[in-house]
């Protein structure tokens, strides 16, 4: 028992040795300072606001075309000799782009000429014989005089017993036969009118007939009228074509226009203004190059999604070909008080944030459309009652941005958000 209580004892001194030194090493330690929370501050950058009288722009997609297409067709039958035309070539005036085969109209003016001729020598005979005709009624009246003369002469024998009633039959036949002779010219005198009318009507149809010819013949051979493109080419060398058949179509570079549609929402705002008589001016690119043009009219035809505009190129239309498909970007009436701002400062279609002691502050504006100002980003225009000039306004688009998040701007000196 001794000996058990002995170990018993030496147990006990090892554990609260163990124990004390534990509690010493704990006390002698260092001490673990508390994690301090710090709030996260997110880096933007910012625009100072001034608004500003700007027009804002609305962006349309056109089609070019003309209300001035030409149509060269075939003035009659007949074979195409050359095309010196080619599609998309440029014209100018008086240029050669094809000819018909001339044997096919040689004859058709001959013919006509031929026509002309003949009735101007019916003509010219009606009226020389109009004048004989006048000439031989004058000798058949004094025939016929004669004839009654000799009539009376015969009567008046046979009443005195001295002529028989043969001779009376003779000389009454004798003037009835006269008679009838004066009778015929003078119908064929009265006549001429009616007959040199017909001749002069057949006449003037023949030359009308020979003015076509000779107008098929001239136009057999087609030539550019104006400064233009080829638009297309129907017909090759060799080719027979029928009278009416297309041959080529042209159209003037300067009356080129695009038709683009003005979606509803504008519509009445920009009938308001061409109305009053104020341009609105639209922008455009082709090949790196700036396209100028304006709203000239609206087209007579609406539906749900608008109206179409035709604007008149006023610059740049050699830069442009029938049928292309281009970019408008028209200027709208200015407004006052408002902000050009990148489109990252939006936040859905109509809030937006400024920094307010270190904090956003959201705000709600109205999107008025595009801005076309001095770079090459496009900016968008807005207006807010709660937009002052000097505000501080964020331009970088955060993902969790609410009011109240802490902020700081990138850099110290902003730009300005005016044009």
């Amino acid at each position: 028992m001794p000996r058990i209580s002995r170990k018993l004892a030496a147990a006990a001194a090892i554990l609260g040795a163990g124990i004390a030194l534990f509690v010493i090493l704990k006390l002698s330690g260092p001490v673990q300072q508390p994690v301090e929370s710090r709030e996260r501050v997110w880096r933007v950058d910012t625009l100072i606001a001034q608004p500003a009288k700007l027009s804002p722009t609305l962006t349309l997609y056109g089609r070019v075309e003309t209300p001035e297409l030409l149509r060269a067709a075939a003035p009659a039958d007949g074979r195409v000799a050359t095309v010196a035309a080619r599609e998309g070539q440029r014209i100018e005036p008086g240029q050669l782009l094809l000819s018909m085969d001339p044997r096919d109209f040689e004859p058709r003016v001959q013919q006509a000429q031929a026509d002309v001729d003949d009735l101007e020598a019916q003509l010219k005979r009606e009226r020389l014989q109009h004048a004989a005709n006048e000439a031989a009624l004058a000798h058949e009246r004094e025939l016929l005089e004669l004839a009654e003369r000799a009539l009376k002469r015969a009567r008046d024998l046979r009443e005195r017993k001295l002529g028989s009633d043969a001779a009376v039959d003779q000389a009454r036949q004798d003037w009835q036969r006269q008679s009838l002779a004066v009778t015929t010219r003078q119908l064929e005198v009265d006549e001429h009118g009616a007959r040199q009318r017909q001749y002069e009507a057949r006449l003037e149809r023949a030359r009308a007939a020979l003015t076509q010819a000779l107008l098929d013949q001239e136009r057999s051979t087609i030539s550019a009228p104006f400064s233009g493109f080829v638009a297309r080419v129907e017909v090759a060398a060799g080719d027979q074509v029928k009278r009416a058949d297309t041959l080529l179509t042209l159209y003037p570079t300067d009356a080129l226009e695009v038709r683009a549609k003005l979606p509803a929402p504008y519509q009445q705002e920009l009938l308001q203004t061409l109305d009053a008589g104020r341009t609105l001016r639209a922008t455009a690119r082709a090949g790196g190059r700036e396209i100028k043009l304006h709203l000239d009219r609206v087209s007579g035809e609406a539906d749900p999604s608008g109206i179409d505009g035709l604007f008149r190129i006023q610059h740049g239309a050699e830069l442009l070909r029938l049928g292309s498909m281009i970019t408008l970007q028209l200027q709208r009436d200015p407004q006052a008080g408002v902000v050009a701002l990148p489109y990252t400062a939006l936040y859905g279609n109509d809030r937006m944030y400024k920094l307010v002691d270190g904090r956003l502050q959201a705000i709600t504006v109205q999107a008025l459309g595009d801005y076309a100002g001095a770079g090459e980003s496009p900016m968008l225009l807005v207006k807010s009652a709660q937009l002052q000039a000097g505000d501080r306004l964020v331009t970088t688009h955060l993902p969790n941005a609410v009011t109240g998040l802490r902020a700081e701007a990138v850099t110290a000196s902003d730009s300005a958000a005016a044009p």
